[in-house]
């Protein structure tokens, strides 16, 4: 393995972690987690005795068939101290707690939770249990957007004007558990929500006081929606708008633009662009979108909150 070297708190060993949930996310973190010095997949979790076993013989990792399972057999065989959740969002918050009760740090993937109480209540959970909880939230480590921010903040356009955020491209949800709000919580604002706002996060130049959303009718998998427009004002009086869709693809890469009073800043998939007014061609900066990278960030901040006991990780205000 390489990589920066992780909180250590086992005496010189790994520090042991644990995936519950073997779907497609849990590749992305189990790959940033072998990347990374200080730190061993050493068990992964599912309910599906298929899925379980593949993810046992790719992560060569001890598999449980259930978290009660991990928890009373775990020490056992090594004992974990964090857990990556990745299953669907309404059972977050009751395998978090179950986790917490053991003295285990989460690491949640994205949505928190369904609910603002089921949220509240895990936020609640670990700082009663003195434990670390996270989001997996992966923009938040793009260097494209770090860099955007820093170059908006410099004032490079000026002041910003308006915001706009896409993720719109195909996706069949349909028999999956995303197009099932009882899994959910809801479709494509849950799904994709978190990523925009998180991207938001880099440049908003004061907090979100007004937004509004709605909906397309859905054409994939009812009730869920499948498309939503989520437009907002900061109270700096900025607006902005946010495009969410699993049935439309936008022919443009940029997943963030930001329109200032002096010039406009691009980030896309490929990197970040800028260009002032009255400029003939675009400045290109940055390198593109690193998943393994922004994974790795997610991870590293994880660690981090793992040792200093943080319960949330926040960018600060600008999305209160």
């Amino acid at each position: 393995m390489s990589g920066p070297v992780a909180g250590d708190s086992n005496g010189g060993q790994p520090r042991r972690v644990a995936i519950v949930g073997c779907g497609a996310i849990a590749r992305s973190h189990a790959a940033a987690i072998q990347e990374m010095e200080g730190i061993e997949l050493a068990a992964v979790v599912d309910t599906d005795p298929e899925a379980l076993a593949l993810a046992e013989g790719e992560f060569e990792a001890r598999g449980y068939a259930s978290v009660e399972t991990l928890l009373a057999e775990a020490e056992r065989d090594g004992g974990i101290e964090a857990a990556c959740v990745c299953t669907p969002p309404a059972s977050h918050r009751s395998i978090a707690e179950a986790l917490f009760g053991s003295a285990v740090d989460v690491l949640s993937e994205k949505p928190l939770a369904v609910s603002v109480g089921d949220a509240q209540a895990m936020i609640e959970s670990a700082g009663k249990a003195g434990r670390a909880l996270h989001v997996s939230d992966k923009f938040r480590h793009v260097a494209d957007l770090v860099e955007a921010g820093e170059r908006l903040r410099a004032g490079e356009i000026g002041a910003p004007l308006h915001y706009a955020v896409s993720f719109c491209a195909p996706v069949d949800v349909r028999g999956r558990w995303p197009s099932d709000p009882s899994f959910s919580g809801g479709g494509v604002l849950m799904d994709n929500g978190p990523h925009a706002f998180d991207v938001l996060g880099h440049v908003l130049d004061a907090p979100i006081e007004d937004l509004s959303a709605v909906f397309g009718e859905p054409r994939l998998a009812p009730p869920v929606e499948d498309s939503a427009q989520v437009v907002f004002r900061t109270g700096s009086g900025t607006t902005g708008r946010i495009e969410l869709s699993w049935v439309y693809f936008t022919k443009d890469l940029d997943y963030l633009v930001v329109q200032g009073e002096e010039g406009t800043i691009r980030v896309g998939w490929t990197g970040g662009h800028l260009r002032r007014h009255g400029d003939r061609e675009w400045t290109a900066f940055g390198s593109g979108y690193d998943k393994k990278a922004a994974f790795r960030g997610v991870w590293e901040a994880f660690l981090v909150g793992c040792s200093d006991g943080t319960v949330s990780q926040d960018r600060g205000s600008a999305l209160n």
